[in-house]
């Protein structure tokens, strides 16, 4: 009878003291989220530009910088690492189909189409065109990208260090929070998803699929959302 398979967190390496790096993560995690709480909902960016390097030099760079200089830590003990290469690939393939019906059913939706595409939020001095949009959505990645390094790697694996499992639901309920706002199925969906997405994370010992799976749905929506528009009578490209 074979042993029973360990989790990933249980089998981490880690090189420093993990009551000193669960510390450090609380501490530093709970500032960002309440920086990122103020901003979204205080205060106001002038320019989508604005938004994606205030937020994203606070969710990826201040987690880095607290690793490498206060841990003195490594980066892939907090899920900066391919991972598993073949769950990865079996758990975002899962995810994928799994979403598709649901985001083509919500894309239909008053609420989605109210509120989506997001470049709609952002003001804009020019025509918009299909290059604004590849623009958009590869600078929304890089947005994502740090987006699920916080939650999915930073604070689940370190917090998993003073917590265990319980680091799930410590990243999923403020990424819930900061869905607030967002059309209704979708807010009360980041919740599900945040524990699913740092679920995949343990189980692969990485955030990235969980990247590439938010990035992929995201873009997907929007333009779901932008040929639902179109069908209406409320095309947004004017070139």
């Amino acid at each position: 009878m074979s042993a029973p398979e360990e989790s990933t967190i249980q089998t981490v390496k880690v090189p420093g003291s993990p009551n000193r790096e669960f510390g450090v993560t609380l501490v530093v995690g709970t500032l960002i989220v309440a920086f990122l709480w103020f901003y979204q909902y205080r205060w106001s960016s002038r320019s989508y530009e604005e938004y994606i390097v205030v937020t994203t030099g606070a969710l990826l760079f201040v987690p880095l910088l607290s690793i490498l200089i206060g841990m003195r830590s490594t980066l892939d003990t907090f899920g900066l690492t391919p991972g598993d290469p073949k769950l990865s690939l079996r758990y975002g393939l899962g995810m994928l189909l799994l979403m598709l019906p649901f985001v083509w059913l919500s894309s239909r939706t008053s609420g989605a189409m109210n509120y989506y595409p997001l470049f709609k939020r952002f003001p804009l001095a020019y025509p918009l065109s299909w290059s604004y949009v590849l623009y958009f959505e590869l600078l929304y990645g890089m947005y994502l990208f740090a987006w699920e390094w916080f939650f999915r790697g930073f604070l689940f694996f370190g917090l998993a260090r003073g917590v265990g499992s319980w680091a799930l639901f410590a990243q999923a309920v403020p990424f819930w929070m900061l869905h607030a706002g967002k059309p209704l199925p979708e807010f009360y969906g980041s919740l599900v998803a945040g524990l699913v997405l740092g679920f995949v994370a343990r189980r692969t010992g990485s955030f990235l699929t969980g990247f590439v799976v938010h990035w992929t749905i995201a873009v997907l929506y929007d333009l779901l959302v932008m040929a639902a528009l179109a069908s209406a009578g409320f095309p947004l490209l004017t070139r």
